[in-house]
């Protein structure tokens, strides 16, 4: 069985969707910390930067591990062939989209967190940069929308799953989906599938921090 060793961060749900969405049988390992410090040997002997989300599997016999969100989603899709278009145009629109999510929205809204909520010290230079790409991508996101029900085209894939998190977790501010109408569709078409739903609930809050 798959063990899955995650938190309730975008990165983290991205695997979790994955894992609902494959119906692949998987366990999530409880992590611990130290302050802002993750303790688990478990984890850093799987990650070795300490990162989640990362899995592992016995497959024919040994142990197989793999880290980070993006390896995970495309893992798990040639591992069960699924959410991955076999042709190599579709699968080739799919794996640009995912790494749009991946290279280019993510660290945008990491670093825009970072220093508009995170620092103690406000940059505004640092801050007007991250809110920028983050507004570029996302009318990136709103133009692809508007011709095409999910990113690589007509099917839903992993290229939603890498970046339906981090739209999500962003909603709070209120600014995301103004003027963006195909991005609210889209989104509303993902939050609505209920594997999606499953994973955004894993893992479970812990007794001792609700």
């Amino acid at each position: 069985m798959i063990t899955l060793y995650s938190f309730g961060t975008p990165h983290g749900h991205r695997a979790s969707i994955m894992l609902e969405e494959t119906g692949l049988p998987y366990r999530v390992h409880p992590l611990d910390f130290d302050g802002d410090r993750v303790t688990d040997p478990a984890l850093l002997r799987v990650s070795p930067l300490g990162r989640v989300p990362a899995i592992t599997d016995a497959i024919g016999g040994r142990e197989v591990r793999v880290f980070g969100s993006g390896a995970i989603l495309l893992h798990l899709a040639e591992m069960t062939g699924t959410l991955l278009p076999p042709d190599p145009a579709g699968r080739a629109e799919a794996l640009s989209w995912l790494f749009l999510g991946m290279t280019d929205l993510t660290p945008a809204m990491v670093g825009h967190f970072r220093f508009a909520v995170l620092a103690a010290e406000k940059l505004p230079y640092a801050i007007g940069v991250y809110r920028e790409e983050i507004a570029r991508c996302c009318d990136v996101l709103e133009a692809r929308l508007a011709r095409v029900p999910y990113l690589a085209g007509d099917g839903y894939t992993v290229a939603d799953i890498a970046v339906f998190p981090f739209i999500d977790a962003a909603l709070p501010a209120g600014e995301l989906l103004a003027g963006r109408p195909a991005l609210a569709r889209w989104h509303a078409a993902v939050a609505a599938r209920p594997a999606v739903q499953r994973g955004m609930a894993v893992p479970a809050p812990r007794a001792e921090t609700v």
